[in-house]
């Protein structure tokens, strides 16, 4: 069966993956107001299995390539419905929203993530390569049309 159009190639989805779980590992929990409570301790946690298996990835930026790319996709979102019941599961809802939100936020974002990133890895949408080739080929002088400079000094 086709997938409907995703842009997110499998590159771009390692950068998320990344900068999530490093994210998650270290500024979160005090952004969220949650620093120091039992829900910074399971989102940090989240962040480090998620930055784990990304590592073990075989898509572009993963170190050791073990784990389908697609098979990742299905961790993510298993991943993404096991952090957002936590709260629920352990009685922690009780305490505020803050201790269930960031858990149900961060789900909905890593679901989010997984509606637009393309399963082959591939991605569908991508610039147009030559055009930027040959952009690069030109003169800027070229680009100016008073004839002067691109840049003048602050004095001028």
């Amino acid at each position: 069966m086709p997938f409907p159009p995703r842009p997110v190639d499998a590159t771009l989805h390692g950068v998320v993956d990344y900068t999530a779980g490093a994210t998650l590992l270290t500024v979160f929990p005090k952004l969220a107001g949650i620093e120091g409570t039992r829900s910074a301790a399971q989102i940090r946690t989240a962040g480090a299995i998620h930055a784990g298996y990304s590592t073990l990835t075989d898509y572009p930026l993963g170190a050791v390539k073990a784990i389908p790319f697609q098979v990742h996709l299905a961790m993510d979102a298993i991943g993404a419905l096991a952090l957002a019941a936590t709260p629920f599961v352990t009685g922690q809802w009780k305490r505020g929203l803050k201790q269930w939100l960031p858990h149900v936020g961060l789900a909905a974002f890593e679901l989010a993530s997984l509606a637009i990133t393309d399963p082959t890895g591939r991605g569908d949408w991508h610039g147009d390569v030559e055009a930027v080739r040959r952009s690069n080929t030109e003169d800027p002088a070229r680009k100016i049309h008073d004839g002067g400079r691109a840049v003048t000094p602050a004095a001028a």
